[in-house]
């Protein structure tokens, strides 16, 4: 499937923000958007974006209408979700997927957002995984240089410095970035929208949050057993904190990951900040062409 490529935003573009998942923060969500704001962007906030029902940030069908809306709006050039948490996924049986084809525009966002991303990867849209509006957005806590390439194609497309990645396992690939927050991809497994490379060469960008290594090692079973690895030719897991072994254990998570990996024979890197992450976090274009090199050191690079 050919990649429809939503158009690079330029300086004055209005910028939609949308809530499809938890409940937003009034204060933070006001902080992202100055920040948008200051990067060059208009932004658009719409009514009901602060809504709550329960654990989300209003009902599925206010959340399936905001993005729609913003989606079929010709004056919105981008859509920034406002933070993650749970409901993304319940969006996904109420949307219009020819729609989205025919008005195809960038969506950032990670965590949950990776329900839509997988959506969008289905229909050959690409998308974002980066910082959100009420998230790093609003705290500063992102890297720029690669949003910017991101919304904009201004720069060079991202890779990382010496001593960013960790080398789990040898070797160099190259394919298309597909992947997201782990637990939402094991989540999907099954579904309609679950990560199907249906034989693309891919490289596999993967991260957590808060996941006891036992967890981990079970997500990553359970994606390879339902076909998600099929064409992988690298794998770089993003900083994954708090996902470490408790001290009293005697083991670390890099062995986790190589064992539940064990016989893969490609590629496999630690440390990739994109997502939850301690550090700026780095924007990644899903969909495009990617490189993976792991020798004593690691290196992954965008190639598009």
């Amino acid at each position: 499937m050919s990649l429809a490529r939503p158009r690079a935003l330029r300086p004055g573009d209005r910028v939609g923000l949308c809530a499809p998942a938890g409940p937003v923060d009034g204060d933070r969500l006001a902080r992202g958007a100055a920040e948008l704001r200051s990067l060059g962007f208009d932004v658009q906030v719409p009514e009901g974006i602060g809504e709550r029902t329960g654990f989300t940030a209003g009902s599925a069908r206010r959340r399936t209408d905001e993005l729609l809306r913003l989606f079929a709006d010709e004056s919105v050039a981008a859509i920034v979700c406002a933070r993650g948490g749970a409901g993304a996924g319940q969006l996904l049986r109420h949307l219009d997927p020819e729609l989205l084809r025919a008005h195809a525009k960038t969506l950032l966002g990670y965590s949950d957002i990776t329900f839509l991303h997988l959506y969008l990867g289905r229909l050959g849209v690409g998308s974002l995984y980066g910082p959100m509006a009420a998230t790093q957005l609003a705290d500063g806590s992102y890297d720029r240089a690669s949003l910017r390439h991101g919304l904009t194609g201004e720069g060079a497309p991202y890779a990382t410095a010496a001593d960013d990645l960790a080398p789990l396992r040898a070797g160099e690939g190259e394919g298309v970035l597909r992947g997201g927050c782990l637990s939402i991809l094991a989540a999907a497994a099954g579904t309609p929208w679950a990560l199907a490379p249906d034989g693309e060469d891919t490289i596999l960008f993967l991260e957590d949050v808060d996941e006891r290594p036992f967890r981990i090692d079970r997500m990553l079973l359970q994606l390879r057993s339902s076909g998600a690895f099929a064409g992988v030719r690298g794998v770089v897991f993003g900083d994954m904190p708090g996902c470490a072994p408790r001290m009293a254990e005697d083991y670390a998570l890099e062995d986790v990951l190589r064992e539940a990996l064990d016989g893969l024979g490609v590629p496999v890197a630690l440390g990739l900040s994109s997502g939850h992450t301690a550090s700026p976090a780095v924007t990644l274009p899903l969909g495009v062409r990617a490189r993976l090199s792991c020798g004593e050191d690691a290196r992954f690079e965008v190639l598009e």
